[in-house]
């Protein structure tokens, strides 16, 4: 009988030749690592600030561009985990961010366009569906200016009576546990604060942050220690957002160790 033979270019089928290996067989190849020849899959994890930069650059938010991260890294395993070859991984995760990132924008445009929809206004050019910025960053002034002179009446006046206080230091600053809700309890807990950041020589500048109104704090040598956000609606903050987070503070500049947790 002729035996077949295969053309050069045909891959033989996996299930022709290969065996099973025996349980003593897999525990000497545990112990022994990967076999020389077989390539290890790169380690993309420095690849995080560049493509948190691209992200935080198309959403101009730091939750989105860290949900889009996130999903690109879970994209790059789904596919290594098929099977798919994945030769330049950092061109990988560079288009997936971007692809993500304008998704998120067309949903937040959908989604700004339904709410003016609902609420019977009319778009208008440069104007924002929470407040104008001149009026939002009048707002951050009267806001920081009373907190920071211990005014409680100027500050309850600005503040909705359910807003809430959050806070962020991923675990490596110093930054409430939970958030705070109530406008007494927050305004005791900004003043409190701000008294602490003051003493270590920690100033508030006005910016617009992520779309919202608000402030980069400044450590006396020029070095970003936190932000804060402020979600204003109908002429008052409903929500204060506080990052004191290192790894959400570096696109803006040299980061601060003022609030930085000593490492374990």
């Amino acid at each position: 009988m002729r035996q077949r033979t295969r053309p050069p270019h045909e891959e033989v089928p996996a299930c022709d030749y290969r065996m099973e290996a025996s349980p003593n067989e897999k525990a000497e190849k545990m112990s022994r690592g990967t076999p020389a020849g077989e390539a290890r899959e790169p380690d993309v994890t420095g690849y995080r600030p560049l493509l948190f930069s691209i992200a935080y650059g198309m959403t101009g938010s730091v939750g989105d561009a860290e949900d889009i991260v996130q999903d690109a890294f879970l994209g790059l395993t789904r596919a290594r985990n098929v099977g798919t070859e994945v030769t330049e991984p950092k061109a990988y995760l560079t288009t997936a961010v971007t692809r993500l990132g304008i998704e998120v924008n067309c949903r937040q445009i959908l989604t700004r366009a339904r709410q003016r929809i609902a609420t019977g206004r009319q778009a208008r050019d440069g104007a924002r569906p929470l407040a104008r910025r001149a009026e939002g960053e009048e707002l951050a002034r009267r806001f920081f200016a009373a907190a920071d002179g211990g005014d409680l009446d100027a500050l309850l006046g600005l503040l909705a009576p359910d807003v809430v206080l959050h806070g962020d230091g991923g675990g490596k600053a110093q930054a409430m546990a939970r958030p705070a809700a109530g406008a007494s309890r927050v305004v005791k807990m900004l003043v409190a604060g701000l008294r602490r950041v003051r003493a270590l020589g920690v100033s508030a500048r006005i910016a617009w942050i992520n779309g919202r109104p608000g402030a980069v704090m400044y450590d006396a040598e020029g070095r970003v220690a936190g932000v804060v956000e402020l979600d204003v609606a109908d002429g008052v903050v409903q929500a204060i957002h506080s990052v004191v987070n290192p790894d959400k503070l570096a696109h803006l500049g040299p980061v601060s160790d003022v609030a930085r947790l000593p490492k374990k």
